[in-house]
């Protein structure tokens, strides 16, 4: 128990030598002197004081300090004598907090556990076989379009910050997929990030918003284009940044670099971890592509000389890639993967407008034509090209709908009235009005704003143009009434008639998404006939309709007029969505397999980002998309073209409709190329066949094909390795972090804390908690940074994410959560003294006591950072043997109540001697496992570092020597001088670069195992009460196990398993039994987890706690054999997912039992 230095401030000093025997390594300190508990590392004497170094309980700090007698007076010391005396339920709670609090370490997919995600097998391969293993992580990810990355970022980010590897994060994506972002974050890994835009940064002005905030999104345009927001974002540091669509940040050559390029260098200075994320990684050019990844390492990829020996061996440090046919699902029973994605079949649905239409498009492209001439002939270039752009959205909006090309109208006309009342005046205002240079990158809300602002720009505030240009757009207005009166134009007509075909109108079922570009046109389709609202036509013809568009709020699923309610609506209740780009951002509709494309975007790449919304991983049909092309205009025999030759291509390159075409169409025709094109024919600079002209040279099966083929897609993987993920998977269901634990160590834990979670109904696994105890608090918020923020009331809780089905309210509480952390931590710090004191346990089936001491253990790099920590107990016999064990042994033994007498333990090993034990039986293989992976990680880099270093070192040599030569020959021609030295001061650099790599590389090589710290010591006893006449049958006799176990595993090898025992493990279970796949051995189709139960004779059978909670943790997966007769003729009995057989338990013993009759009626 602590006990005080001195009675009291009035006590005379201490001597030193008595201090010193009781401040020595290994006790603990409390007291004002330090800000936590301590141990103990090294005291020494300094005068009449001591200087003491020291480890903080929490923290894991370390502390140096000099003690004066008056210091030490004021500090409580708890001994090292271990008494035994300690609560041994509170020593098994503490015990399972240090183990749930490395509870990463023991699941290869830890994440998986408290995630809503359901990953894939290439999702895993790429967080856990590459990212993870990386000492520092920079990484490209360039997987094909589909393959999830949201999903792979997420839980990258879960793995890090559980390990306390990272606090910070910034996500920098395209604006239009900021908030998609947010969503993926918030509902599968719930981190919630703040997306930090203009309006925070106005907001806080003095301060910095980057450094304030620990998880951030942002747009990379703003933050590359805004000189407030790039320059603040720069003062800031962070420990993860992701970057969604990353190819924007390449550079055209090491002297022309972008402004996104230019923001990738800064941030790669500013983060420990730097993940790059796209699908178009290259564009065939390795120079190129080799400047790109020197964002990830300026020294790996220094040279391209780096990316040629990548080629050579198709593998490329920080690098993966993996094409669509590699992404496939877990194997079914049979043992086949089946493909990830369904087949995607796009088709072009032409049709023409009719002659009063023809007139309209006429008249509309005349008008257009003309003030596109006069803005390209603008001496003031930025009105010119604002004036240029408005009337191009013009014709689109004709190619829309009539309605919405006349709504336009009326706009522009009425700002045209407004200008006439005033040139002048408005002359000045429209000075700043401009095309933003990020305008394709915005969202649709922000396109909507800018377009309304250009509205306002005229080529001339000349009275009389203008008056001319007034009279022309009310004739056009005129125009577009009369045709509105038509009940049906010629594209509404066209959309019934495929509606019709296709089957809509007589299945209500069937699900359809509709896209349009503009809201105006949204409102004439889906419109709900309220203020001032038409009544849409696919309401008229009686379909049930819901909508998306900018305008609207992200909400939630029960907010009505938000984006988030209207998927809802549409999965649940509607049979349309009707739509704009704002869809195209972050909604999933895998749910819909049928989409029109009713407007076609002149930026082609949108298209995909349409198409990506219902074709995508969770699509159970192939995918059919229409298009809508008007073939009797000059816009829509452009887009004709456009899509007959992406068919053709398709035909030849993707005959299994993968839509890998598009994947690569952006880098043959950028994203507003054909925008561009356009605007140029309206200003008569270019004609329809000039178009057509570079579509046909560009969109091309050769060139598409020199990309899909091009030497650096050597590097993409066609294949996983599916055993390797597959005994990974079959790991982590055996040590996944199951509710049952979760929930289990938090209600006992819970008291502790000042929590009482009670449930919610009978039976049910829901429970009321109320507010948070004031003693979590200041806990809490030191957590915050890793954990977030503790809530000062939960409603209610669950352990299980299946139950959040029923009430989506309900918090869900797992490792990771604040509060679970919390009452984690807690419990650490009140079982702390129990653990030191130590406890007594019984063992139900051991005959002679044995000691268990519990051990901790880091695995440290020459830098100093942790890359492993362990939890271990080592089991000491009477005889003096030491055997290492898992911490989950004290789940399987039962706690004393009341004091017992132990063997003293004299003679037996102590510390030291425990430790050499555990570094050669435990530590040292662990290591040696773990330095092996490091070792070929760094060799990987290393040699690419000097690879490219090695190039720049020689060619700055071959230019100093070429230049002392000049100097030699008395050329004068050139200042010889400044150039020799600014030339060695560059070779200084390369040479010092190299240097300091090397050192580098090497410190995060070696590994070394360190803070080994014992956390309790416990005695087990046999069982009391193994005797009593009810118990005895339970207790194993070693000989009848056997032969149980040597039955059962000729039992399975008879059957073609291979079996693995685990017996020594404390896994809950003695056997795994593998069946291998027919075509490859490596690979198991069928894994069962077999406990074996043997009997003499036939009798009841029992389960400890452990094998119990393993059987309901892995369910279906866990087998119970049952020998019976081991004594004579041994009988198997195999019962599946034991759990459900309705077991008793037995208190006193801490076990589950059932009899005979009912193992004899579950067997098979």
């Amino acid at each position: 128990m602590p006990e005080p230095v001195q009675e009291g401030p009035g006590t005379p000093q201490a001597d030193l030598q008595m201090l010193l025997q009781k401040i020595k390594a290994d006790v603990i300190l409390r007291g004002p002197v330090f800000p936590e508990p301590v141990q103990v590392l090294i005291v020494k004497p300094v005068n009449r004081a001591l200087k003491v170094s020291c480890r903080g309980l929490n923290s894991n700090k370390f502390y140096d300090s000099i003690l004066s007698l008056d210091q030490i007076a004021a500090l409580q010391i708890t001994s090292d004598d271990v008494s035994f005396d300690g609560d041994a339920s509170n020593f098994r709670l503490g015990v399972e907090a240090l183990r749930l609090g490395l509870a990463y370490e023991y699941d290869p997919y830890f994440t998986l556990s408290i995630a809503r995600v359901d990953p894939l097998p290439h999702q895993l391969e790429a967080v856990y076989d590459y990212f993870l293993k990386l000492p520092r992580i920079r990484f490209l990810l360039a997987d094909d379009p589909g393959a999830g990355k949201t999903i792979m970022a997420g839980l990258l980010l879960k793995e890090l910050k559980i390990r306390g590897m990272i606090k910070r994060t910034l996500i920098v994506t395209p604006a239009n997929l900021t908030f998609q972002w947010q969503r993926e974050m918030q509902d599968k890994f719930r981190e919630r990030f703040e997306v930090l835009r203009g309006d925070v940064l106005r907001s806080n002005y003095g301060t910095n918003p980057w450094q304030d905030r620990n998880q951030v999104i942002t747009s990379m345009p703003w933050v590359a284009r805004i000189e407030d927001a790039n320059e603040s974002l720069l003062r800031s540091h962070w420990d993860l940044v992701i970057v969604d669509e990353a190819h924007k940040m390449s550079a055209y050559s090491q002297e022309k670099k972008t402004l996104f390029y230019k923001l990738g260098e800064e941030l790669s200075d500013r983060t420990d971890h730097y993940l790059l994320m796209t699908a178009t990684p290259h564009k065939g050019d390795t120079d190129n592509f080799s400047l790109f990844l020197r964002l990830l390492d300026k020294d790996v990829y220094a040279d391209v000389k780096s990316l040629d020996e990548a080629l050579a061996r198709q593998q490329a440090p920080f690098y993966l890639r993996r094409v669509k046919e590699a992404m496939v699902k877990f194997p079914d029973e049979s043992g086949k993967a089946q493909s990830l994605f369904t087949r995607r079949l796009v088709k072009t649905i032409d049709f023409e407008i009719d002659s009063e239409e023809l007139d309209l498009y006429y008249e509309l492209t005349n008008y257009v034509e003309d003030q596109s001439v006069k803005a390209s002939h603008d001496e003031n270039t930025v009105r010119g090209r604002a004036l240029g752009f408005t009337m191009a959205m013009l014709q689109r909006r004709f190619a829309s709908s009539v309605y919405a090309l006349r709504r336009s109208l009326e706009r522009i006309k009425a700002k045209r009235e407004k200008v006439l009342e005033d040139p002048e005046g408005y002359r000045e205002a429209q000075k700043l009005k401009k095309v933003p240079e990020d305008f394709e990158d915005m969202t649709e809300e922000e396109q909507q704003k800018v377009l309304a602002d250009l509205e306002d720009v005229v080529a001339s505030v000349n009275p009389q143009a203008l008056r001319e240009e007034i009279f022309q757009l009310g004739k056009l207005i005129d125009r577009c009434r009369d045709l509105e009166k038509r009940d049906v134009g010629s594209k509404l007509s066209r959309l019934r008639q495929v509606l019709m075909d296709q089957g809509i109108f007589q299945d209500p079922q069937m699900k359809l998404l509709v896209f349009t570009e503009h809201k105006d046109t949204l409102d004439y389709l889906a419109g709900d006939g309220k203020d001032g609202r038409p009544l849409g036509k696919l309401r008229e013809w009686g379909l049930s309709v819901t909508q998306i568009h900018g305008g609207m709020k992200i909400g939630d699923r029960d907010t009505p007029g938000t984006r988030i309610n209207a998927e809802r609506e549409f999965k649940e209740s509607c049979q349309v969505m009707a739509a704009t780009e704002a869809a195209g951002e972050g909604i999933n509709l895998q749910f819909c397999w049928f989409m029109i494309n009713y407007d076609i975007p002149w930026n082609p790449m949108r298209l995909e980002q349409r198409m990506g919304r219902i074709h995508r991983y969770g699509q159970l049909k192939d995918c059919l998309v229409l298009n809508f092309v008007s073939t009797n205009t000059r816009e829509g025999r452009v887009l004709q073209m456009l899509f007959e030759r992406i068919e053709r291509i398709e035909r030849d390159l993707d005959p299994h409709n993968t839509g890998k075409v598009f994947n690569v169409l952006g880098d043959v025709l950028p994203s507003n190329q054909l925008e561009q094109m356009l605007r140029e024919m309206y200003a008569q600079v270019c004609s329809e066949e000039d178009i057509k002209r570079v579509i046909f040279q560009e969109v091309d099966v050769k060139r598409i094909q020199e990309i899909t083929d091009h030497a650096l897609e050597g590097l993409a993987k066609k294949e996983l390795n599916l055993s390797s993920i597959l005994g990974k998977s079959e790991e982590a269901k055996e040590k996944r972090l199951v509710p049952e634990v979760i929930e289990d160590f938090f209600l006992k834990a819970a008291p502790l804390s000042g929590l009482s979670p009670k449930p919610l109904r009978q039976n049910e696994h829901i429970y009321r908690m109320g507010r948070t105890s004031r003693m979590l608090w200041a806990l809490g918020e030191r957590l915050e940074p890793t954990f977030g923020k503790l809530g000062r009331e939960y409603k209610q809780i669950a352990f299980d994410k299946d139950l959040l089905n029923e009430n989506p309210t309900t918090e869900w509480v797992t490792p990771g959560h604040p509060l679970f952390e919390a009452v984690r931590c807690y419990t650490l710090q009140k079982t702390e003294e129990d653990l030191r004191s130590g406890a007594i346990f019984f063992d139900l089936h051991s005959l002679e006591p044995y000691r268990l001491d519990v051990y901790s253990a880091a695995v440290k790099d020459g830098q100093g950072k942790v890359v492993h920590r362990r939890l271990f107990v080592a089991q000491t016999n009477l005889d003096g043997s030491v055997v290492v064990r898992q911490p989950t042994i004290f789940r399987k033994l039962t706690a004393s109540t009341q004091h017992s007498d132990h063997p003293g333990g004299n003679g037996l090993p102590e510390h030291d001697a425990l430790v050499q034990v555990l570094l050669d039986q435990a530590f040292q293989p662990f290591l040696g496992e773990i330095q092996a992976q490091r070792t070929k990680e760094i060799e990987t880099i290393e040699r690419h570092m000097e690879i490219s270093l090695t190039e720049l070192i020689t060619r700055q040599n071959l230019v100093l020597g070429e230049l002392m030569e000049k100097q030699q020959q008395g050329i004068t021609s050139q200042p010889i001088a400044a150039n020799i030295k600014q030339a060695e001061d560059r070779l200084d650099d390369l040479i010092e670069r190299q240097e300091r790599r090397r050192e580098e590389l090497q410190r995060e090589r070696f590994l070394s195992i360190s803070e080994v710290k014992n956390h309790g010591r416990a005695w087990v006893l046999p069982h009391p009460e193994r005797k009593d006449p009810g118990i005895a049958p339970m207790v194993e006799d070693k000989e009848i196990e056997r032969i149980a176990v040597q039955a059962v595993i000729a039992h399975e090898e008879a059957r073609g398993w291979r079996v693995e025992s685990v017996e020594q493990d404390d896994r809950g279970f003695d056997l795994i039994s593998r069946r291998p796949h027919a075509e490859d051995p490596k690979t198991s189709v069928e894994v069962r987890f077999i406990e074996v139960k043997g009997r003499a004779a036939v009798g009841e059978i029992a389960l400890t706690t452990h094998e119990f909670d393993t059987a309901e943790r892995l369910k279906d997966d866990y087998w119970l054999y049952v020998v019976f007769n081991c004594a004579t003729s041994p009988d198997i009995h195999v019962v599946k997912n034991p759990a459900v057989l309705g077991w008793e338990p037995l208190v006193k013993i801490e076990h589950y039992h059932v009899g005979a009759n009912t193992i004899l009626g579950a067997s098979k």
